[in-house]
Order: structure tokens, then sequence, then C-alpha cells
């Protein structure tokens, strides 16, 4: 279940603010277990890739320069692509899919139709949507007609579409998730590997790279948990410092876990992994940065379950999606409850801190292994 943010208010030289963040339920680990909840149910196995080299044809006739797929070759048919939860997955069990969370890009030389000259490609394959922009041009691109995650350079071009004797440069970075719908049965099944691929009109000119292992498997259990913690964080009126890393507001709320299992009983770690929505302030993990920047907001779990969150060091909760432990259900318990504490601070960026409203966003994931 994805909870959706409330607004933050802030006034000038005054910060009212608070924020929140979704929760949802699911798995982590080489073997992935995953309960019955629907939704996005599992995310993790982050991949950064680069493939380079020359094309070996100018023709772009039916090819991609970044695509996702079961094939070290071939982009993948749009048929074998299913709705689940609401996602275009593929398919892994009943009511179970595999989708990427990826964005990168390609720079390449085009040569046809005129004008010629060196384009930039971003794009994002799988969640949020397969989509591409080429610079300078401005031009949008989609996967290629009766094919998915597979993004070609443009929708239309001809034989002679790449400069003679060029290359390419394909950059891709991202993560895996998992979705279902609820319907999902107990047993344990394969997850196929995936590759990252660049095609050539001369094949031998194909480039691929694997980004997610051949030796995962999926086990569907019957155990469930559900989240008690307070989503909409408000840190009420609080003075404004332009002090770095100046501490401008501390709440703490509990966070109880609630699993129960009805049969196939298993043993599990109960996890918790959190993703900044919102952006990490300066490449931080444990900073998670307000959407108009010059601040940010800090998590810390009790039992020394993650380091400190104070302000001016870096050991609270990461928000990279890292796995934390709560606790754990063992295969001769129907059911466990958790109870922790969360607190979070609100921490000036310095100068740059903003005055009038602000917000911020993460997701919680509650997983198995």
């Amino acid at each position: 279940m994805k909870i959706l943010c409330n607004k933050l208010s802030i006034h000038t030289k005054i910060l009212n603010s608070f924020f929140c963040f979704g929760l949802i339920t699911s798995s982590q680990a080489e073997t992935i277990t995953i309960g019955k909840d629907p939704g996005i149910v599992w995310e993790g196995f982050y991949f950064n890739e680069t493939l380079s080299g020359p094309w070996g044809s100018q023709s772009m006739s039916n090819t991609a320069i970044i695509s996702i797929s079961t094939k070290s070759i071939f982009c993948m048919q749009s048929s074998e692509l299913v709705n689940i939860a609401g996602y275009l997955a593929f398919p892994i069990a009943q009511g179970v899919g595999l989708v990427p969370r990826a964005s990168g890009s390609a720079s390449f030389y085009q040569n046809s139709p005129p004008p010629s000259g060196p384009r930039h490609l971003s794009a994002t394959i799988g969640l949020p949507e397969t989509v591409g922009t080429v610079s300078p041009t401005n031009t949008q691109v989609q996967s290629i007609p009766g094919s998915a995650w597979c993004l070609p350079p443009s929708m239309s071009g001809d034989y002679l579409f790449y400069g003679f004797g060029s290359s390419r440069i394909v950059d891709l970075s991202g993560s895996w998730v998992l979705v279902a719908d609820g319907s999902q049965a107990t047993g344990t099944y394969d997850i196929p590997p995936m590759y990252l691929t660049s095609h050539s009109g001369y094949p031998a000119n194909s480039l691929s790279t694997r980004i997610l292992p051949s030796n995962i498997s999926l086990r569907v259990s019957t155990l469930k948990c559900t989240v008690n913690t307070p989503v909409n964080i408000n840190f009420g009126t609080v003075s404004r410092s332009v002090l770095p890393s100046q501490e401008l507001a501390i709440v703490t709320n509990p966070i109880n876990v609630n699993c129960n299992q009805n049969s196939d009983l298993i043993s599990a770690d109960i996890n918790v992994q959190f993703r900044a929505t919102s952006g990490l302030y300066n490449a931080n993990p444990s900073q998670l940065s307000l959407k108009q920047g010059g601040g940010y907001i800090t998590g810390e779990i009790s039992s020394s379950i993650t380091g400190s969150g104070d302000c001016a060091l870096s050991q609270g909760l990461r928000l990279d999606n890292t796995p934390y432990k709560l606790g754990e259900i063992s295969n001769t318990e129907t059911s466990v409850v958790i109870n922790k504490q969360i607190t979070w601070r609100l921490c000036s960026g310095g100068d740059s801190l903003p005055t009038g409203p602000v917000d911020a966003s993460t997701e919680m994931l509650i997983t198995f292994n």
C-alpha cells in the first residue's frame, strides 16, 4: 500500500513543517521471500553499468540503443509482459511480476536524417515508464512497436542513420522491483537473469551485460505484516537557522510491526528499508533532502538498529533501500509483534535553507528474508 504525502507548510523565517512517507510491505534476499500482500512487494539488486563500442553498421532499422531483456541480443516482445497490480511486469509466478526501475543515457552520432551531429538520449525504463528524450532535438522516443523495455534512438530513421565508423556509450543504473496482485500462490519459483543490451544492425557489434544474477529464486509464503506508524511527520513551528547541520526540530514515534502466517510456516527476518523519493541531500544516503533544497531530514531507529541520526553525523537511517533487521519470526510461530521507535530530525543545510513551505517524502518497505 502506498500512502501519498500531504503538503508541508513553512512561513517566512519560521518553519512549520512535516513530511510523509509511503508504506509498502514486502521481502529481501538471495532467495527473495514475499507474502500475500498486493502492490510493490520488494526492491533490490541494484545495478550501474556502462556499454560502449562501435556500431559496425549505420542502420538503426528495428534496433534499440538501450534495452532491458531476458535475452542478451534481442528486445523482449511486448506480449511477454502482463499487467499485474497496475504495472506492466515480466511474470514470475501467478500474480507476481518483475519490473526494472532504471534511468540512464546514451550518446551517439546521428548522420541521417539531417541535421547530423552528436545526440544524447536521456531515458527511463520500467518504472515510472519506458520513455526517452533526445537532445538537442528534444524528440521523444518510446519502445519499439511490438517490443518492451526497448528504446530506439529515434522513432524514424533509415539505413544510414548512424555516422559512419561512429560509436555509442550507454549508461544505465537502477534496481529491480517485484509487484504482486494478491493472488500469488505459496511455492518457490525461478527468476531469470536480465540483461542491459544495445543492439546493432550488425549483430557482432551488439553489446550486453547482465544486470540481474541468474541464481535467484522467489519464495511466496503466507507471511503478512502490517505496520503502525505515523506517515505524516509534523515538526510543528520551528525557528529558522542558517547554521549548517543545526537541528531544527525532532519527533519520535512508535514503529510497530504485526506479522502473521497461517500455513506453510517459515522462519524469516523482518526487515525495514527506506527509499528517498524526494532525493538525497548532497548525495548523502542518511539525509533525506527537502524538495526545495537547503535542508534535510535524518532518521534513527531505536535499539541500535541504526546509528545516531544526529544532524551533524552521517550514521543514521540510510534512505537507499538498505535493509535493517527489526526482528524475526520462526517456523514454530504463527504471529509476532515488534515494537520499536523511530526518531526524525529536521536539519538546516546552512544559508540556502528556504523560507516558506517545504516538503519531503520517502517510502518504507517491510521485507522478509
